[in-house]
């Protein structure tokens, strides 16, 4: 990153970072170096991240987005079939009242 970052900014590198490295993970001082800031602030948002449960450790021990950070985009999917649904049963619903 060339621009020095606002926190809120920050989190947001630091999760893409995280995801585009999920395998092998980042430790502080690797992540810190991809988003351009110190290893105290990465300290400070990674317990943030973890307050939250939204990281966690790989078995070599650096940080990747944790299966709960994962599960929030099959939050979306299922609101969207929800809605999907509803939608639907709606239009069923209407369809039959017009006949």
């Amino acid at each position: 990153m060339g621009e020095k970052l606002s926190s809120q900014e920050r989190i947001f590198a630091e999760m893409i970072a995280l995801g585009e490295n999920h395998i092998g993970g980042l430790t502080n001082k690797e992540l810190a170096e991809k988003v351009g800031t110190s290893e105290t602030n990465m300290c400070r948002d990674i317990a943030i991240f973890e307050k939250f449960g939204m990281v966690e450790r790989n078995g070599k021990g650096a940080w990747r987005l944790s299966p709960k950070f994962g599960g929030l985009a099959g939050q979306i999917a299922k609101s969207y079939q929800k809605a999907r649904l509803e939608l639907s049963r709606d239009e069923e619903r209407y369809a039959t009242a017009m006949q």
